[in-house]
């Protein structure tokens, strides 16, 4: 019991999520998932949070299995221009999971392996991703898009790698030129030590 109503509690957040007028992308929004005919169907929720769609959806009236092979119920989505991608399988009825791509359609195939890579053509159910529909007086959800700015990289010309190699230059050559003046002080400073102390001798003498 404390599964299914943490289950329930993260699904409800979920609807709410999409349900709250945020600045959201096309993928958000809600499916139901129907049948041509095998019975079952799916309601599905997207919510864009931390650049991925999340994604939950609970299945009701699935058969255990059409054949004795073929008992894995694998969710996908496709996108505009019918690219196709897995999302996972549907375990007990539920699933739950994340994509950094937008789609338009969710639907379920019936599989021998739950991490198949190419759906089957048996396809079970299927439904296309719809807007929120926030009531009247609310912006769509298009309108509330914002693009990302993209950051444009610096190009280093071969004139201004020349103009930095020549200021890198000017300052290696002028560090030298304090390191000589100190060095030959020193020098001096040493010599004039050694003349006063070789007089100093003798004298004593």
């Amino acid at each position: 019991m404390d599964k299914k109503r943490m289950f329930l509690s993260a699904f409800l957040f979920f609807v709410v999520m999409g349900l709250m007028p945020s600045k959201i992308n096309a993928s958000e929004g809600i499916a139901d998932l129907r049948s041509n005919g095998s019975g079952g169907a799916c309601f599905a929720a997207s919510v864009f949070i931390d650049n991925v769609y999340k994604i939950m959806a609970t299945c009701r009236d699935l058969k255990i299995a059409l054949t004795p092979e073929k008992n894995r119920y694998v969710l996908w989505m496709s996108d505009e221009g019918e690219r196709v991608r897995r999302l996972g399988e549907v375990i007990n009825g539920k699933f739950y999971g994340q994509v950094d791509q937008k789609f338009s359609k969710l639907f379920v195939t019936v599989e021998r392996d739950g991490y198949v890579t190419k759906p089957s053509e048996d396809v079970l159910l299927i439904g296309q991703v719809r807007d929120i529909d926030f009531g009247a007086g609310v912006s769509p959800a298009e309108s509330l898009i914002t693009p990302t700015p993209t950051q444009k990289k610096a190009v280093i010309t071969p004139k201004d790698e020349q103009v930095e190699e020549a200021e890198q230059g000017g300052l290696g050559s002028t560090l030298g030129a304090v390191f000589k003046i100190v060095l030959l002080g020193f020098g001096a400073l040493l010599l004039i030590v050694g003349v006063f102390s070789f007089l100093s001798r003798r004298r004593s003498l």
